[in-house]
């Protein structure tokens, strides 16, 4: 497969990912907003910009005039958030656009749809009007999305790539949920359910925990569960299973960085506990797993997207490697 098209397949569905976990975060938040009040309605919209680093770019924002700016539609569709919603989806679907022949005629006609919708005045009157309406629009077309991917196109070497952007996001967006609970002291009972909320784990917590809403419960499922498809241990396993699979290399070896990475990360969380999160400090412990699975991203750009030696005499490598960067801001 072509550099080109991995990279474009991996990025349109880690685009995807996270408007689906944008979309999930502001709903939520939005609802706890409901009954807060002064300050305290600014205490639980701030930590998206944390999780999300757009705090500078949201401030920013406002001093260049946009004093009435709001957090909510600042992640929703603001021109000056790379990674708002409404840019995440114009880039996936730029990235789907650049490989048309590697996807379905049903996966590209859903994803310009929402395209055009979200560009169009259309959904910002829906969010003035019913923004519970239009964040469950957004979530049940990420979900409709990704059962196309399944349904409609072959499970091959490029199905491949796009399940490893997917697993490699959400892996990511769990810790950075998990990381909004160190922000602003212990968190209540409250923000706990709602990072719940956030990763659509309520109703599987309450399965396996009985609603025991703790810390060390809420860390142990989010951090380590082995069932729950967002736990970021589920992710982990995933992704190794994918890249041995890409690369025909089989479990318990390692032909790449990348697989090597995943594999020594996946078993630290195999033979990990809460008492190790608890030992280390929750904040510092997500923030060096996100670092390992920022490098995790980064090897497999260098593994399979950076140009091969025959073509990097005719088009430099600083470019991608730079382009590759900025995709990962966030991170």
């Amino acid at each position: 497969m072509l550099s080109r098209v991995a990279d474009s397949l991996y990025w349109l569905s880690r685009y995807l990912e996270r408007t689906e976990n944008l979309a999930r975060l502001v709903d939520v938040c939005r609802y706890d907003a409901l009954d807060a009040t002064g300050g305290e309605t600014d205490e639980i919209w701030r930590p998206i910009l944390y999780a999300t680093c757009t705090e500078e770019s949201f401030n920013a924002a406002r001093e260049d005039g946009d004093e009435a700016l709001d957090i909510a539609s600042f992640i929703t569709f603001s021109e000056a958030n790379p990674d708002s919603i409404r840019q995440c989806i114009a880039n996936a679907r730029e990235n789907a656009r650049m490989v048309r022949d590697q996807i379905s005629e049903e996966m590209w006609l859903e994803l310009n749809s929402i395209h055009l919708f979200m560009k169009s005045g259309e959904a910002e009157d829906l969010w003035h009007h019913q923004p519970d309406s239009l964040y469950r629009e957004i979530i049940k077309f990420c979900l409709l999305f990704e059962g196309l991917i399944d349904a409609t196109i072959l499970h091959d070497e490029g199905w491949q790539f796009i399940q490893a952007g997917k697993f490699l996001e959400r892996a990511d967006k769990t810790s950075r949920i998990l990381d909004m609970l160190t922000y602003g002291g212990d968190p209540e009972r409250s923000q706990l359910t709602s990072a719940l909320r956030s990763c659509s784990g309520l109703s599987a917590f309450r399965a396996e925990f009985r609603g025991d809403v703790t810390l060390e419960n809420v860390m142990g499922f989010l951090l380590f569960s082995p069932s729950f498809p967002r736990s970021v241990r589920y992710c982990l396993r995933q992704l190794d299973t994918i890249l041995h699979s890409i690369s025909g290399m089989p479990a318990g070896a390692f032909s790449n960085e990348a697989e090597r990475l995943t594999g020594s990360i996946l078993a630290q969380m195999n033979f990990s506990s809460v008492d190790n999160v608890w030992s280390t400090g929750l904040h510092r412990y997500v923030d060096n797993l996100q670092k390992q699975l920022n490098l995790i991203g980064q090897q497999v750009f260098e593994t399979y997207v950076l140009l091969p030696s025959e073509v990097q005499a005719v088009v430099r490598p600083e470019a991608w490697q730079f382009q590759w960067q900025q995709q990962q801001q966030q991170q």
